[in-house]
């Protein structure tokens, strides 16, 4: 798994060179009036990440379902994009099928193969994006991450200037990974590792992006670390969650809070608030702060996932668990 984080930069940039090698879209996408991505797990990231990176600047919804069933809205001007790494994830490849069955037209595949690119060619479907092999899928995100976005501005959905952004954020995210993959206290990633370890934390952050990034940190202390973490946003959980936070509170809990200086101004103000209101509740609190000065929303976002990505690493060496090892999710496969 430290080579997979450390390769970020390298996914990126192979992407970057080679999309049109791992891109096979013959069809033209001119009628498009909405999207929706199936996905599970690390296949349904990039999902997510693309919703709100590109809610408030293209006029087509996109909509994330990580689930068997679909919305009754799909139609034939609905582009899905089935997404499954291995290929094999039941709920994507029952999904995709869900929508062939409501005969929509627009289908594109995300995989190494397996049964989806299958199921796709058994329906005359030839249009997909294949991924390279021998990665775990929350690790192949530089990969399906930089493919999403090339795909999205080959379709016409977003403009070139993105494609650009990612070319502009290879350099800084090189000189991070210099910076988090070492196991020194002057590496923020180690610093926070050594601090959570052994705890379970509950990460708060604004609704969005943020919320996206603070949701793929839970997910990765979960598989990478073994460790139990929790995640709601704000303003939200100002109307519920806050009232739990008692004098008798888990002192296993620890707060974990994302502020970067683009969240909504009322947000950041809350949550400030509220970690001064908690201060005497719990234990301990971190803040979590990338200074980007860039004006590079992807920049930031895949900061964001190299610094938790390396976060999560690290806790495993500490918690002393093989981070590629995910037994429980291999015994629930079997039993299905």
């Amino acid at each position: 798994m430290y080579d997979d984080i450390y390769n970020l930069p390298k996914h990126i940039k192979d992407v970057q060179k080679n999309f049109e090698n791992y891109c096979n879209i013959q069809s033209e996408f001119n009628d498009i009036d909405k999207i929706v991505i199936l996905g599970m797990g690390g296949s349904a990231i990039t999902g997510l990440f693309m919703k709100e990176l590109y809610k408030n600047s293209i006029k087509i919804p996109i909509h994330v379902v990580q689930n068997y069933d679909i919305p009754n809205w799909i139609n034939k001007k609905t582009l899905i994009i089935a997404s499954s790494y291995s290929g094999n994830t039941e709920e994507t490849l029952i999904s995709c099928k869900k929508c062939i069955d409501k005969n929509a037209k627009n289908i594109i595949g995300f995989t190494t193969g397996g049964k989806l690119l299958k199921l796709l060619n058994e329906n005359n479907i030839s249009d997909h994006i294949k991924l390279p092999i021998g990665l775990q899928p929350r690790a192949a995100i530089g990969y399906t991450f930089t493919m999403m976005v090339n795909l999205f501005y080959k379709i016409n959905i977003i403009e070139k200037s993105e494609i650009e952004l990612i070319d502009k954020s290879i350099n800084y995210l090189e000189k991070l990974n210099q910076i988090y993959s070492k196991s020194n206290e002057n590496n923020i990633a180690y610093k926070f590792s050594k601090i959570i370890y052994k705890k379970n934390p509950i990460i708060y952050t604004e609704d969005g992006l943020f919320n996206v990034i603070a949701y793929r940190f839970k997910s990765q202390l979960a598989e990478n670390s073994k460790i139990l973490s929790f995640n709601h946003f704000i303003p939200e959980m100002n109307h519920n969650e806050i009232e739990a936070f008692v004098k008798n509170v888990n002192d296993n809990f620890i707060l974990v809070w994302i502020e970067d200086e683009s969240i909504n101004p009322k947000n950041y103000k809350r949550m400030k608030i509220v970690s001064k209101i908690l201060d005497e509740k719990v234990k301990c609190q971190l803040h979590i702060n990338i200074p980007i000065k860039e004006d590079n929303k992807i920049l930031k976002c895949l900061s964001y996932i190299n610094l938790v990505d390396w976060i999560s690493y690290h806790s495993s060496i500490l918690n002393q668990v093989d981070c590629n090892e995910i037994p429980n999710i291999n015994l629930l496969k079997k039993s299905l």
